[in-house]
This record gives structure tokens, C-alpha cells and sequence, in this order.
């Protein structure tokens, strides 16, 4: 069973090679990679080309030129375009350590055979956060932002605060199916997927870490050192934050804004003390 690595890029020339390179280097060598370029006005897509013609056999390169503007967007058109039994998804500026497949994949069988293969299932893990010259930030993504990976297994905390990072995700094709339409993409596609997967199926975790978490200036989302600083950002966005959670809270239903609300400062107060 072949693992389909999806893989969404913009203007990633600076970093991407040596993403390439490490998930060629992987010690689990049953997998595809298919990647998506959102109109990269930088070398790219030159780069892709590069390694497909090198691999054409592992390498993918859906090259139709539809752009979104958004990262989520596009690694969610790759969710939807490729078929497959597994699922796992790659940022273009991150180095995988070399037995990240094969870890991720046996908690994946773990998990299988704890709750069978027919329901919807998600296992993520922790990182190693490291600075644009490869130098450690922290050891442990988890620690360094106070997170609880335990969170994952209720679906209404999940929502409330995401503890899982999409570039350490591996689902199978019954999580695909529930995740599809991408209906609320004011959510991230990590939290999207993470918050459906944990409401209808089951979700494992691996303490860790199986990613250098490259942090640099041009960060899409990364990694903020949970204090002061970082609740003080927070809070002034605020009004963003509340209408995000009454955004969510009115599609999934069954939670009150309030009762998010809720769970999301208590959530943040533990984290802090």
C-alpha cells in the first residue's frame, strides 16, 4: 500500500531541495510524493521539474496551474485529487527525519488494529523546532508552546485550541472521505481535518519528534514560544479570534460559542500556569 505524501508549494526555492532530499533519504521507501505548486513566481517549479525528471516514479507534479492563494486550500485540492489508503501531508521549507515514515506508519497500523482499519483515523507527532540555518530552537515543538497532544482526543477541545501540526500527519482514506468538501476554510486544513477525524473516528499520537520545524521570516503559520508575548498577540486580535469561534462553533452544531469560549481560556490557562 503505497503512502501518498501530498506536498503544496509557494515561492519555496530557498528551502525546498533540501525537503526533497529528506524525504528521498526516508528509511520506509513505499510512498509517493504529489505536489502542487500555487503559482510560485520564484524558481520553484524548475526545482520540481528537476527531481521529477531524476524520479519520475516516486515524484508527482500536478502542473495545471490552478492557483488558491492559500496553503490550506491547496493541500486540500491535493487531498481531493489523489487516491490512495494513506495520507500524509509536507511543508516545503522542513527537513523529515529519516525514519518519520516509518514511525508515523506503525502507529498507523497500531491504531488499525486497536479500533479496525474501516473508520477514520489520524496519527500526528511532535517536532524539533529549528531556526532558517538548522540550528535548534527547542527540542520539543510541544513543550516549547505548552501544548497537550491529549487535547486531540476530544473533538470540542480540539476545536477550541489545535494541538496537531499538519506537516507530521498521517490519515487513512475513510478520514479523506469525512474531511471532503473542504467546507470551512477559515479553518486551517490541519484543524479542519484533525476536529473531523477526532468527532467520527479515533486519533493516536507519537511523543516524537520527527521533524526539523524550520522557522524563517516568510512562515505561513510556525511556531510562537508560549508567554506573555505570545497571549498579549493574541489578544489583540481578539475580535478575530471571538468571530472564529462563533464561525465554528455555528458549523459544527452541537457546540455553543460559549461553551468554546470556555474551553478555550481554560485551556490557555493551563498551558500558562
Amino acid at each position: 500500500m503505497n503512502i501518498n505524501i501530498l506536498l503544496a508549494t509557494y515561492n519555496g526555492e530557498e528551502f525546498l531541495e533540501q525537503q526533497l532530499e529528506s524525504i528521498l533519504s526516508q528509511t520506509h521507501t513505499n510512498w509517493k510524493l504529489y505536489i502542487h505548486d500555487d503559482n510560485s513566481t520564484d524558481n520553484t517549479d524548475k526545482t520540481i521539474k528537476t527531481y521529477v525528471k531524476k524520479f519520475p516514479n516516486k515524484i508527482i507534479f500536478l502542473d495545471d496551474k490552478v492557483s488558491f492563494g492559500n496553503p490550506s486550500k491547496n493541500f486540500m485540492y491535493l487531498l481531493e485529487k489523489i487516491d490512495g489508503e494513506y495520507f500524509m501531508f509536507c511543508d516545503q521549507d522542513d527537513i523529515w527525519l529519516p525514519n518519520k515514515i516509518e514511525l508515523i506508519f506503525n502507529k498507523m497500523k497500531q491504531l488499525e488494529k486497536t479500533h479496525s482499519s474501516h473508520i477514520p483515523l489520524l496519527t500526528f507527532t511532535d517536532l524539533k523546532v529549528i531556526n532558517a540555518n538548522l540550528e535548534v530552537i527547542n527540542n520539543s515543538f510541544w513543550r516549547y508552546q505548552k501544548l497537550n497532544p491529549c487535547i486531540s482526543k476530544n473533538w470540542k477541545k480540539l476545536l477550541a485550541q489545535n494541538v496537531i501540526t499538519g506537516c507530521t500527519i498521517m490519515i487513512n482514506k475513510k478520514a479523506k472521505e469525512i474531511c471532503l468538501p473542504y467546507e470551512l476554510d477559515t479553518m486551517v486544513y490541519d484543524h479542519w481535518i484533525g476536529v473531523n477525524v477526532s468527532k467520527y473516528g479515533q486519533i493516536g499520537y507519537l511523543n516524537h519528534q520527527t521533524i526539523l520545524y524550520r522557522q524563517h521570516e516568510h512562515n505561513t503559520e510556525g511556531a510562537k514560544k508560549f508567554g506573555l508575548y505570545y497571549i498579549f498577540y493574541k489578544l489583540k486580535h481578539i475580535k478575530k479570534i471571538i468571530s472564529f469561534q462563533y464561525t465554528v462553533s455555528k458549523y459544527f452544531k452541537i457546540i455553543s460559542t460559549i461553551e468554546l469560549v470556555y474551553y478555550k481560556f481554560t485551556l490557555n490557562l493551563i498551558r500558562f500556569l
